[in-house]
């Protein structure tokens, strides 16, 4: 499983946006070049955001993109979710019988607990979170 650029944006845009509540809403341009997102990404993410109803957008200039929701309510796990589609680390790990050989497959019960632990993460963590934590507590490795 890799994350793709799209998804780390959307991350980076949706923390933008909560360390910026107060100025809602924002200019897209405002948000675009500290985030290094380019123009026609950002759209797309923005739209992405907007229809699963995360952020609220305005067009004009007095225009902008804002939080829809508290960010302590927005996990790592949604935002990803909704620019890539569901995190699936094998096609075993969709459903029970998705796979022929998930009864017999020794490596199946793995692919299931990485999974669990994958998704479990990713929902423990909150947009809210990561704009409360300091830079070098949110970007540690």
């Amino acid at each position: 499983m890799r994350l793709t650029r799209e998804g780390d944006c959307a991350v980076r845009v949706l923390l933008d946006l909560a360390q910026h509540r107060d100025e809602a809403p924002v200019p897209r341009a405002r948000i675009q070049a500290p985030q290094d997102v380019p123009a026609a990404y950002l759209g797309k993410i923005v739209q992405a955001l907007a229809r699963a109803g995360l952020v609220e957008t305005r067009p004009g200039a007095r225009g902008g993109v804002w939080l829809a929701r508290d960010p302590d309510t927005i996990t790592l796990r949604r935002v990803i979710e909704v620019v890539e589609g569901p995190i699936q680390l094998n096609r075993c790990v969709v459903g029970p019988g998705a796979c022929p050989r998930d009864r017999f497959c020794p490596v199946h019960p793995v692919w299931l607990r990485l999974q669990a632990l994958v998704t479990r993460e990713l929902d423990a963590v909150t947009i809210g979170d990561l704009a409360r934590a300091p830079v070098a507590e949110a970007v540690r490795c």
